[in-house]
């Protein structure tokens, strides 16, 4: 019989791969990217005109239970981007090594951050997890814009 276990992790714990130097936010806020503006209810970070990166999170992953391994059902991040000149532009999974998931020409803006819907949810559907989640997102912001993270999660499974 299939279990079902999800596991979440707040926004805050985002990472952005490329850490650039000191700017401001949208509330005239200094930072710089390796720290965003981390709050208890999630993460901001603002990428300035012309900027792209990286974002990575790690999802907490029961690889085995029972002698079994998992499979990853979907994936989903709540996330806003916040300026109409910012998108979010790939996603990828990441079984720690090994690419398990890649989307790429996404071009979505908005705010995804209070619920489940079509553009922050990706069905992943990979058996035998070994290593651990990761879930990868790169932003573009051809005019500048501001990225907000309030969590991100996976579905697994088990049969046992």
């Amino acid at each position: 019989m299939a279990k079902l276990y999800a596991s979440w992790v707040p926004g805050y714990s985002f990472v952005p791969q490329a850490m650039g130097p000191a700017t401001l936010d949208t509330r005239n806020q200094p930072f710089v990217d390796v720290n965003g503006l981390r709050e208890g209810f999630g993460a901001h970070y603002y990428l300035k005109e012309g900027q792209a990166n990286w974002f990575h999170v790690a999802i907490p992953t029961p690889v085995i239970v029972e002698d079994r391994r998992a499979t990853l059902g979907r994936v989903m991040v709540l996330f806003a981007v916040t300026e109409q000149f910012a998108a979010l532009e790939a996603v990828d999974v990441w079984d720690g090594p090994n690419r398990i998931l890649h989307r790429e020409g996404l071009s979505v803006d908005g705010n995804h951050s209070t619920g489940l819907d079509a553009v922050n949810t990706w069905n992943v559907n990979h058996d035998g997890i070994a290593w651990g989640v990761g879930i990868s997102m790169a932003f573009s912001a051809p005019g500048g814009g501001e990225i907000y993270f309030a969590s991100a999660g996976g579905d697994f499974f088990h049969n046992i």
